[in-house]
């Protein structure tokens, strides 16, 4: 690897951080807490990226400087992300008692700053060219402060696995609680859920292996082999470009779904729960309900409605959200997401499988059985079909040819 490629793929990660920040900030249309916080995370991430830089470009005097502000950031990483998660899926504000977080990060940077501080220019030397670098004729010492120094390391390293594995539990967990409580509520589900985020933080998870690795062989071992700085660069640029990417996509939040709620709960004919001691009665009413609701899609066909959402349906039943959420969870085994999706692409099926000349497009048969999008549509579609809309048709198509070839044989 030339020079040239080297430096490029030594910053790389630096300067997409920086991409992302400022588009974050100019896109005023959009622009919400969730995002705000995720330019503040991409900021901390660009410092900590300049450091890597620093290191691999043999800035030793600069680099001395930022370590301590790099453990402060590295340390910063998994915290910062998993509260940003928390604002997608829990707070609609910030909670600065969440700041305890920050506590290791904090407390280590500020223990290496002192160390830093307290050390002699030798020391320094020793600390950054002899334990960092690997270079000979620095590594016997005496020092008391180098000997801090490199426990510090090894602290890092302790708090830095534990935060993967607190951070990935934790996050996940809210993710999918969210994801639930959407597909509960709404039947178009299409830019509301978390999915990618789930799978970027699942990808955090690896970028950080690579870093583990790379801290183990040493960052040094980059330099003597240039060739496979390519590995940790190109894992963490893409891990921040997806992260950049859904994040600046991601406009439905927490926010936007107490939003929601708010908005139909003052819509909707609320009705005052009573505590139903008569079983008898109870399975009753649920049967009543249960029949109206079939009622509603198979005969009023309400599934075609792309927004559909479960407090218009509780309208049309005359009961509440909580009601009616529970006879499709505890007596149909489903949620409402999936429940009026699945009449979508039965409605769907039976469209696709017209085969004459006036049979509808795929669009039109998308907007006759309630997705508001095609992409939608086709995402739902293969999920619980297992081919796409195009290819089922297809198929029923040549199934129809070949009977019809068969009859007049």
């Amino acid at each position: 690897m030339n020079s040239m490629s080297y430096l490029i793929f030594s910053i790389m990660p630096m300067f997409i951080c920086l991409f992302w920040v400022v588009l974050l900030l100019i896109d005023r249309q959009h622009i919400n807490l969730s995002k705000r916080f995720l330019a503040f995370f991409l900021s901390l991430a660009f410092v900590n990226y300049f450091t890597h830089a620093l290191y691999f470009n043999h800035q030793y005097e600069l680099y001395s400087l930022f370590d301590s502000i790099w453990c402060f950031t590295s340390l910063a990483v998994f915290p910062l992300y998993y509260y940003y998660i928390r604002l997608l899926t829990k707070d609609v504000k910030i909670n600065y008692r969440w700041a305890w977080i920050l506590i290791s990060s904090f407390l280590l940077s500020a223990f290496s700053s002192c160390l830093y501080f307290l050390m002699s220019p030798e020391e320094k030397d020793i600390f950054i060219q002899g334990i960092m670098y690997h270079k000979e004729g620095f590594l016997t010492t005496d020092s008391v402060l180098v000997e801090l120094q490199i426990l510090r390391l090894q602290i890092f390293k302790i708090i830095f696995i534990i935060q993967v594995v607190f951070a990935l539990y934790f996050g996940l967990k809210l993710i999918r609680e969210y994801n639930i409580e959407i597909r509960r509520f709404y039947s178009n589900i299409g830019g509301k859920d978390l999915n990618p985020i789930e799978w970027l933080l699942l990808f955090f998870v690896f970028a950080c292996v690579i870093s583990v690795v790379s801290s183990i062989i040493g960052k040094d071992y980059f330099m003597v082999h240039p060739l496979f700085l390519i590995i940790p660069s190109f894992t963490h640029s893409l891990f921040l470009f997806g992260v950049g990417y859904f994040g600046y996509k991601q406009n439905f939040t927490i926010e936007e779904f107490k939003k929601d709620i708010a908005i139909a709960k003052a819509e909707s004919k609320l009705y005052s729960e009573k505590q139903i001691t008569n079983v008898k009665n109870e399975i009753l009413n649920n049967e009543e309900l249960q029949k109206k609701l079939f009622q509603l899609l198979e005969e009023d066909k309400i599934y075609r409605q792309p927004e559909l959402r479960i407090t218009d349906v509780a309208n049309l039943l005359n009961t509440n959200r909580t009601y009616i959420s529970k006879i499709i969870n505890d007596e149909l085994h489903t949620n409402f997401s999936d429940l009026i999706n699945e009449y979508r692409i039965e409605s769907a099926k039976n469209q696709l499988l017209d085969c004459t000349k006036n049979a509808l497009s795929l669009t039109e048969i998308a907007e006759n059985s309630g997705f508001s999008t095609n992409s939608s549509f086709y995402r739902v579609f293969k999920n619980k079909v297992g081919v796409s809309p195009g290819d089922f048709r297809k198929k029923g198509c040549d199934s129809t040819l070949m009977q019809f070839k068969g009859m007049i044989k």
